[in-house]
């Protein structure tokens, strides 16, 4: 609770007891979408010219700067899957992340999420990860000292769990005519490779501007899940809908495609995610239809190992409130299962019939789960039942029916909102993507899902 307690204090030390509201470039915000499909000229550019456009938002820019300037043709940029690449890495070498600003008063919040892996594979990479104040580079997170390196954050090896940078900072000076920078420099010596992440579900890197206002609470949260979790990036919508609402979610997270608190369990990043300990809610989102399983010969021990994973975070979280997420049924109950389970239908036709069967099933196994692990409910599949049911206009599902949509993800987050802070939305709520309308009934279908238990 130290940094977020930091938060508060240092806010409340730049600002006067005046009016707290939104200022300058309040609310602007800049997002990278890597993709060699869909953006093919951004990678294109970046190889060619060593900077990366951002997609969404402000024009802005992702570069990446060699300590020394050496004409060594070993040191060269390219992609993957539209993922900027830097190769033969030095000490002092840096991805460095620009959006431009006009005005932003001192004591603007900004909030930064990028994820990066690298290369080789037999050790984590020592990183800075930085912010620029007033012309400075400050660190984001506590700095360490190792073998003589100074470093605050490790980078993975593995481009399957790249690590992720998400955090939140108060600018102590205004900015005119400037940009919003932050930083990711190397310390180690020599890295063979690093690789910014992302792809089109999300993920990809973003800065958000906030305001000057000061949270009247906060909190640490954790999220682990799967891709219904990184689709559209909820957990970010979560944390601007926090703010907007007058709190501080301080978050980390941890998510990997079609992963189950088992493999969450086994996986070395996720355990070091909780053992950081501190956090005072922890959302759990096992694979989408695990729990359907609960109770017949394929259960694979779905409760065993989440009763495992609530007892681990509150090993480390005394204080802990974990909250399971209710997942939502597919949109035609059997659909894109995988080969793996695509006997499930014929053997429980009851369980996947169609989208109501599904979802009944997973709201009464999840329920039970919860109750048997001391753990609350965030009812998103209660919440996206009703949606369906009242406005079947809006469309929850991706393309392949069973991922979320931007307004899926939107449902997400304010129920998850719901479940932690159980008040009402103010006057002026997120919107997010979505126009007004439909964000407001999305909103209040939340709100009967989670304060009134409607079905």
């Amino acid at each position: 609770m130290k940094n977020l307690r930091t938060f508060t204090i240092a806010a409340l030390s730049i600002l006067s007891a005046a009016s707290l509201t939104a200022a300058g470039n309040g609310g602007k915000r800049a997002e990278w979408i890597f993709s060699k499909s869909k953006n093919p000229k951004a990678a294109i550019d970046f190889v060619e010219s060593g900077r990366y456009c951002s997609q969404a938002g402000e024009p802005s820019e992702i570069s990446f700067v060699r300590a020394k300037r050496s004409a060594d043709p070993a040191k060269k940029l390219s992609h993957k899957n539209g993922m900027p690449i830097a190769e033969n890495t030095a000490a002092g070498d840096y991805w460095l992340f620009e959006m431009p600003v006009e005005h932003l008063d001192a004591g603007t919040a900004v909030d930064f999420w990028a994820m990066f892996f690298s290369s080789p594979c037999d050790t984590p990479h020592k990183f800075m990860f930085e912010y620029c104040d007033g012309g400075k580079w400050i660190p984001v997170y506590e700095q360490k000292k190792e073998d003589g390196i100074k470093y605050n954050c490790l980078s993975t090896t593995s481009d399957k769990h790249p690590r992720r940078l998400w955090r939140s900072v108060r600018l102590s000076k205004p900015v005119d005519n400037d940009a919003v920078r932050f930083r990711i420099r190397q310390s180690d010596k020599a890295v063979l490779s690093t690789t910014l992440g992302g792809s089109t579900t999300g993920q990809s890197p973003k800065i958000i501007c906030y305001d000057t206002s000061v949270p009247r609470d906060t909190l640490k949260m954790l999220f682990l899940g799967n891709s219904y979790t990184y689709y559209n990036e909820y957990p970010v919508i979560f944390k601007e809908i926090a703010w907007r609402e007058g709190h501080y979610a301080d978050c980390d997270i941890f998510v990997s495609g079609g992963y189950t608190m088992k493999a969450h369990l086994a996986n070395k990043v996720s355990r070091e995610t909780v053992e950081k300990g501190g956090y005072d809610y922890a959302f759990l989102q096992d694979q989408s239809f695990n729990a359907v399983l609960i109770g017949t010969e394929d259960d694979k021990g779905v409760v065993e190992n989440m009763s495992k994973m609530t007892d681990r975070i509150r090993k480390y979280s005394p204080d802990a409130k974990t909250v399971i997420e209710i997942t939502w049924g597919r949109k035609f109950g059997s659909n894109n299962l995988g080969k793996k389970y695509e006997y499930l239908p014929t053997k429980y036709p009851s369980y996947f019939s169609d989208y109501n069967a599904m979802q009944n099933r997973l709201t009464d196994m999840i329920t039970e789960e919860a109750r048997i692990t001391g753990s609350q409910v965030s009812p998103v599949g209660i919440a996206w039942q009703i949606v369906r049911r009242e406005r079947p206009d809006i469309e929850l599902y991706g393309k392949d029916a069973h991922h979320p949509s931007y307004a899926g993800s939107y449902l997400s987050a304010v129920v998850a909102y719901l479940t932690v802070y159980r008040t009402p939305f103010g006057n002026n709520p997120i919107n997010g993507k979505l126009d007004a309308s439909t964000a407001a009934y999305l909103r209040d279908a939340a709100q009967r899902a989670v304060l009134k238990g409607e079905k």
